[in-house]
């Protein structure tokens, strides 16, 4: 389970981070061609490509006609990120994963009370919300019953047309749903605290974010450019309150906020070839984060050795890591139980060439419970080398060792079987 856990995470933070370069190289080029607003809805890809990977990728196999195939020939890359069960590094690994995670989410919760402290007692006027001190705001906090917050001296700082520009970037922020947005992202950085590209993307993403919400406030009152410019040098001075919240932060580049403000909004052609071509990436970029994901097979019930559609005997799926004079092999291959299966291993300068033909057959249930018997043959140049012979219980790894003095029959194999298909 835990490598299985640690396996996913890392699949899933080579998917983000090349998403996210992605987006990076993407966004600015995007932003001048089309516009502020699709540009941010950019960041979807993300999302999608990320719930992509959890959608089931199965192959389904043929038990009669994939019978002692090496599976690795059936599944590409059925070996991806293979950990053995055996190291204490994936329990290491993930605990630290885990422990940072925690971490994370402690810094942003202590952030996240520290701006409702700074906020204290809240007085309603007018729609909106004022803070009991002039440093909190504008800004929008909630994930479920969002609440417009401005400073103490919203009334007095403001003029009446900035109050209604930045009450609109605020109710923008609300009808798209920015607060649970930021939310999720935070946990995204909570997930993959190690990930450097995470924490840019974060704060590229909140600066999209604003521009976008900028370029929506002036495509509904192009008039009030400069009014709207005036209102953001007003808010220079505010603290940084809650990554949960939408707000008007000073490290956001007011310069490149206000350049922005003078750009129109693009022509409808525009922004259709525009949506077209963003929704061809993320449904690329959705499929090839489901493609990487390692694929789960599935076996349909085998024909041969079946009576009225019940199957007479088991079948069980062999992982090998063969060793022998320096020779390693990793193969893994399907067996019908009492059916002998064969692996030859040749060295590169095909001198020597192993054998290894093994069977195997379940235990009697009243001594030993879910094990298998494997009796193996082991043939080097067509000699006999050894006959070994063990009993071991299902999903775990059985070993067989040998060694001579003159290190020339070495060799050194482990086996772990897994039922695939129970006799009915």
């Amino acid at each position: 389970m835990i490598n299985n856990l640690l396996q996913t995470g890392l699949l899933a933070c080579l998917v983000v981070s090349s998403l996210i370069v992605l987006i990076l190289l993407i966004r600015q080029p995007l932003r001048k061609l089309v516009g502020a607003g699709i540009s941010y809805q950019f960041w979807a890809i993300l999302p999608l490509s990320l719930i992509a990977m959890f959608f089931p990728h199965h192959q389904y196999l043929d038990m009669t006609e994939k019978l002692n195939t090496p599976v690795n020939q059936l599944i590409p890359g059925a070996t991806l990120l293979e950990i053995q069960p055996a190291s204490v590094w994936p329990v290491i690994l993930v605990s630290a994963w885990l422990i940072g995670s925690l971490a994370m989410l402690a810094l942003f919760g202590m952030q996240h009370l520290h701006f409702l402290r700074r906020l204290s007692k809240l007085t309603r006027v007018d729609g909106v919300y004022l803070a009991s001190d002039v440093d909190t705001g504008p800004a929008l906090a909630g994930c479920f019953r969002p609440k417009i917050i401005v400073p103490a001296d919203f009334f007095e700082r403001y003029s009446k047309a900035e109050q209604a520009l930045i009450i609109r970037h605020e109710l923008v922020h609300k009808c798209r749903g920015d607060v649970i947005a930021n939310t999720l992202f935070a946990l995204l950085q909570c997930l993959l605290w190690f990930n450097p590209f995470v924490h840019v993307a974060a704060r590229c993403f909140r600066l999209d974010q604003e521009l976008a919400c900028d370029a929506s406030v002036i495509a509904q009152e192009p008039q009030a450019r400069r009014t709207y410019a005036e209102a953001m040098l007003k808010t220079q001075l505010s603290v940084t309150p809650s990554a949960l919240a939408c707000h008007w932060p000073s490290r956001h580049p007011l310069k490149e906020r206000i350049m922005q403000l003078q750009k129109n909004s693009p022509g409808k052609l525009k922004r259709i070839s525009a949506y077209m071509v963003l929704s061809c990436l993320c449904g690329v970029s959705a499929y090839s984060a489901w493609a990487a994901t390692p694929v789960s097979p599935v076996f349909t019930p085998a024909q041969s050795g079946q009576v009225d559609g019940k199957s007479e005997v088991d079948s069980y799926l062999i992982a090998m890591d063969i060793n022998v004079a320096g020779i390693k092999s990793s193969p893994r291959v399907m067996v019908k139980q009492g059916s002998q299966a064969s692996i030859a291993v040749q060295s590169d300068d095909k001198q020597a060439k192993w054998d290894f033909s093994f069977t195997l057959t379940p235990t009697p249930g009243d001594k030993y419970k879910d094990a298998v018997t494997i009796d193996m043959i082991v043939k080097k140049n067509d000699e006999l080398i050894a006959k070994p012979k063990l009993i071991t219980g299902l999903n775990q790894k059985a070993r067989m060792q040998k060694e001579t003095p003159d290190k020339q029959q070495d060799f050194d194999i482990s086996m772990t079987a897994n039922l695939v298909k129970k006799a009915e």
